[in-house]
Order: structure tokens, then sequence, then C-alpha cells
């Protein structure tokens, strides 16, 4: 999981700001950077990323500075502002359907954990927000109470006054500051939902933006489409499936699952993996092999035991995968391991 963070690119903006927020003497800054890896020469380099390895080390330390609530301690995490071209974008858009648009399409470019989606109903509508990797509660909600909050703050410049129709929906137990967060999102805030999400009046995705401005959205989308373009290139797109399958349960995720984490159509997918040299199943046959020669090596499950593990109904599937994989027999590190576990089990 460690290897799977690490490889996921992410802003560093959130970074810096949350450090701006609450590093406020050297002791905070410094246990809020312990274990990050980030350095004062990163901070100061305005292109430079780091991974969301980097920034779950920093919510961690946040957490244990501050408690879970954390993120509800200042004001400044909630401005639009502060999810640079994608906030840009919201703000300057001209109505809030064009504004759940460009979180739709271009959320994961700022933050590859989730990926939202818009589900329209003719009385009704709701963005489901789906986590793309497996962080601990601690680490996604709070990311996910900025995000709600967010945006809240747009729909509520759009209607010049609260938005007490919209309901808010975590995918966790409901924790102590609950009522802290209710204090910010408004009385209609659910816990252990099936999945975060936010609900809303479809009319008002008709709503008109007091702070439209035509040139500045343009500019925004404009880098918002660069960088998909960097993520979902041939060779891109390549290494975040490889992140994605790695990072994701065991088991034989379809097509369309991973089409839709990382946010591209089955079709783009297969095309693109094309260009870059590969297929989705040959992929997905790389991992499993991977991930069945480390369990091999461990020797702590059942030649049965690591089919299930791995997604595979029938044993004699993986056995052929095996042979296949291993030209007909498994590495000599493997086999007395197994042989030893497979003996204590008869």
């Amino acid at each position: 999981m460690v290897e799977a963070l690490e490889q996921l690119p992410m802003s560093l903006g959130y970074f810096r700001l949350i450090l701006r927020c609450f590093g406020d003497t050297p002791e905070r800054r410094a246990a809020i950077l312990a274990g990050t890896g980030v350095t004062d020469d990163m901070l100061r380099d305005p292109s430079a990323d780091i991974s969301l390895f980097q920034q779950a080390r920093q919510v961690e330390n946040l957490v244990a500075l501050f408690g879970d609530g954390w993120a509800l301690r200042s004001p400044e995490l909630w401005n639009l502002s502060c999810h640079g071209p994608l906030g840009v974008a919201g703000v300057a858009a001209p109505d809030l359907a064009a504004m759940v648009e460009v979180i739709t399409r271009f959320g994961f470019v700022r933050a590859p954990f989730y990926r939202t989606s818009l589900r329209r109903g003719p009385q009704w509508s709701q963005m489901d927000y789906d986590l793309t990797v497996d962080l601990a509660e601690t680490v996604w909600r709070p990311m996910m109470e900025v995000s709600f909050i967010g945006f809240r703050a747009g729909v509520a410049s759009m209607l010049a006054a609260p938005p007490a129709e919209a309901h808010f929906f975590f995918a966790c137990a409901e924790p102590e500051h609950a009522p802290q967060v209710r204090a910010i999102l408004g009385r209609n805030v659910a816990y252990g939902a099936a999945r975060n999400a936010i609900r809303f009046p479809t009319a008002w995705l008709a709503l008109q933006s007091p702070m439209a401005d035509a040139t500045l959205y343009g500019v925004a989308l404009q880098e918002l489409q660069a960088a998909r373009a960097r993520l979902i290139a041939p060779d891109g797109l390549r290494d975040r499936v490889e992140r994605l399958l790695k990072s994701l349960p065991a088991g034989h995720p379809t097509a369309d699952e991973v089409a839709r984490l990382t946010g591209v159509s089955r079709r783009t997918l297969v095309r693109r993996l094309s260009e870059a040299g590969t297929g989705y199943r040959e992929l997905v046959d790389a991992e499993l092999r991977v991930r069945a020669e480390r369990l091999l090596r461990a020797g702590d499950l059942s030649h049965s035991q690591i089919a299930e593990t791995l997604g595979y109904t029938d044993p004699s599937s993986f056995s052929r995968a095996c042979r296949r994989w291993f030209r007909g027999a498994l590495p000599p590190v493997c086999r007395p391991n197994q042989a030893r576990k497979d003996t204590n089990r008869s």
C-alpha cells in the first residue's frame, strides 16, 4: 500500500497551505513535517509535486497533534481557491452545472484519492465521491470534509444564502466532532452512508454564478486539461492503471471499474493502453503474478487459500496460471515453504 501511495502524484499546494495554517511554532512545524520527506527546497519550488503517501503522512501527523477534527480548525482550508486551478475554474464557472462538471471531470487531477460522478434526477441530483485508494478513514475523512465544505461555499455564493437543502453523506461512523461538522455544513449531515456523497435540488444546477469570469474560467480549464492529458497519455495512463491495480484489494477488477476510477471511458482505456504497448488483461496478469509470488514466498497460506485471496473461484485456474508464470514450476525459493505449509495442513 505504501508503494502504491508513493506513486500517486499529489499537488504540493494543499501540503503548503496546511503547514502554514497549523505550523505556527517551530515545534509544530517539525511535527507536521515528520516522516513526510518534504524539504524546505521542495516547499519553495512552485513546480514541485509530492506523492499521496507524503500527503497522507502529513494528515496522520495533524491527527496526532490536534485530533480527528483538525480540518475544521482553519477556515482558510475551506476556500475554493486552495484547490488551485480546480477551485479557480469552479469559482469562475458560469453556473453550478459548470462547476459540478469541473469537479467531476478534473477533481482527480488535484485529489487522486477519489473520483466524482453526478447522478442527475428530476428533483434531486447527487455527486458521489468514490475512493480510488484504500486510505485509512482518519486520512480520507478530513479531506472529504474540506471538499464538502468547499462545495457548500460555492453553492452558497450562487444562492446568496446558506444551502439548507443540501445533504451531506459520509461513509464512516459518526465521529466525536460531528457537531462541529454540522455547525458548518448544516443539519443535513448523515454518517454510516454507503458512499460519500452530496445531494441537492436539481434546480440548483441552473444557478448563475455572481463571480463568473469567462477569461479566468478558460485559462483554468486549459491548465486542468493539460494536467489531465499528462495523466491519461498512453504511458501516463499505463502507470496510473498499474498503480491502481497495486492499491486495489485482491481480486480481478473489471476494465470498466478501472476505467471509471482513472477517469476515462473503457474504449479510451483500451486504446491508450494499446498505444503504450500493452493491454488491460496483461497488466492484471502481471499484478496477480507479483502478488502470487509474494504470497507463495511467505508460505503462510495453502495453494487454495492463495487462489481465493487472488480472486480465483477455481483453484485449478490458479494452478494453470502458476504453471504459465513460473514455467511449469514454482520458483525454488517458494517450493519448500509451500510444501511445509501443505504438509502441516494435511
